[in-house]
């Protein structure tokens, strides 16, 4: 099992390494669905796992401040935009914290999957003019 652990881990780094700023955004918007997702797993487990649901919100507010502290405010509105919407998610996911609420976090994920959608898109259109 430990092998298996450090070969994802291992891969992983590559994938990491080998990406380009707008597949790392993409990683990183996935992780944050994932987690979210596992934190409302934590919630429908008998006896709640408060602890996990937790420490899975607390994650996914660290990769919000890091996307939010990798936000370049000279190029033009979109960070601006990015930053409040990163504002709002990390709100959000401190009161879902908080209140223990699947809700909140149903709420998050459905706009972290919206952004994402736009991301993805993005990185296609990239893909076109590139290959274009």
């Amino acid at each position: 099992m430990n092998q298996q652990n450090e070969t994802s881990e291992q891969y992983r780094q590559v994938q990491v390494e080998t990406s380009t700023t707008l597949d790392l955004v993409l990683m990183a918007y996935d992780r944050i669905i994932d987690n979210l997702n596992e934190a409302l797993a934590a919630l429908e487990v008998v006896p709640k796992s408060y602890d996990v649901f937790s420490d899975k919100l607390t994650n996914s507010q660290q990769i919000v401040a890091a996307l939010d502290d990798g936000l370049d405010d000279s190029q033009g509105e979109l960070p601006a935009y990015l930053a409040s919407f990163y504002s709002f998610v990390r709100k959000k996911l401190i009161e879902s914290n908080m209140d223990k609420s699947s809700d909140g976090v149903k709420e998050i994920i459905s706009v972290v999957e919206q952004i994402r959608e736009s991301w993805r898109h993005s990185a296609e259109n990239s893909v076109e003019e590139d290959s274009a």
